[in-house]
């Protein structure tokens, strides 16, 4: 999202994260969810401005290859686990951090393969309707 967004999908992310966060996980822990709200808007409104300048992307993306979004991708899912789960396991709210890192790393790896996937379809999809 804030690979498209920049700050104002960042700000978002940040603001949903807050409400998400005191509502359901950790209810009353307003600094926990403070600190992993940030964590949740900066790691990739970090990610996006660091690959944005290493591969040179422009403002509509017209030029991001497959091995840059790759890059992408595994640059987020490294940096989120690591961030979030430190700060859980930090907060004494984990007992092990690696495990945490591990299986946050597995479910980002596979969300983003998803939407990967999903608009790759979607893409082939419209390509196909517009031949007819």
């Amino acid at each position: 999202m804030t690979l498209i967004t920049g700050p104002i999908g960042a700000l978002a992310i940040f603001i949903v994260s807050n409400i998400w966060g005191v509502m359901y996980p950790f209810p009353g822990q307003f600094s926990l969810v403070f600190l992993l709200s940030i964590g949740s808007a900066g790691v990739p409104w970090l990610v996006s401005k660091i690959c944005s300048d290493k591969f040179h992307l422009d403002g509509e993306l017209s030029n991001l290859t497959l091995s840059s979004l790759f890059a992408i991708s595994l640059g987020y899912a490294v940096l989120n686990s690591l961030v979030t789960q430190s700060i859980i396991y930090l907060a004494g709210q984990s007992q092990d951090l690696w495990s945490g890192v591990g299986v946050m790393f597995l479910g980002d790896v596979t969300g983003i393969l998803l939407i990967i996937s999903l608009a790759k379809w979607i893409a082939n999809l419209r390509k196909s309707k517009l031949r007819l």
